[in-house]
């Protein structure tokens, strides 16, 4: 049991060092993109959490129904986006989306949604170029 457990802190700190540096990567998006000006990896990335969240120039969904209408939605010049590595037994809502595609990096399942105004430079091709160049593949 004991390398069990050695091996389970293995995997949390290996994927928590794979968060760190898409969250690193994605901070290095800021001088292309203005609506990623305030992003800073130290404050968007949660390594206990193995999440990357982010929001500029948001506001409350005004519409019902759907995963969109849970989140910040972007303005015009806006974004939102969330990214998270979680088990793949996850039964938490945000894991549970029909639209998403069936992601992972490693043994882990991934999350990447993601809300752009319809003015701003789109980031979202970049910012999953980032997360495949860490692994995210279409989960086996």
């Amino acid at each position: 049991m004991m390398g069990q457990k050695d091996s389970n802190e293995q995997d949390a700190g290996h994927y928590q060092g794979i968060i760190k540096v898409i969250a690193e990567e994605i901070e290095g998006l800021k001088g292309e993109f203005p609506q990623m000006k305030e992003f800073k990896a130290s404050d968007q990335a949660d390594l206990s959490g193995l999440t990357v969240r982010y929001g500029f120039r948001t506001h409350k969904p005004e519409h019902r129904g759907g995963w969109t209408s849970g989140v910040p939605n972007p303005d015009e010049g806006g974004i939102w986006f969330h990214i998270d590595l979680h088990a793949p037994d996850s039964m938490a809502q945000i894991h549970k989306q029909p639209v998403m595609p069936d992601l992972c990096i490693g043994k882990m399942k991934l999350t990447f949604l993601i809300l752009e105004g319809v003015k701003t430079k789109k980031v979202s091709g970049r910012i999953w170029g980032i997360l495949q160049k860490h692994g995210a593949v279409e989960c086996p």
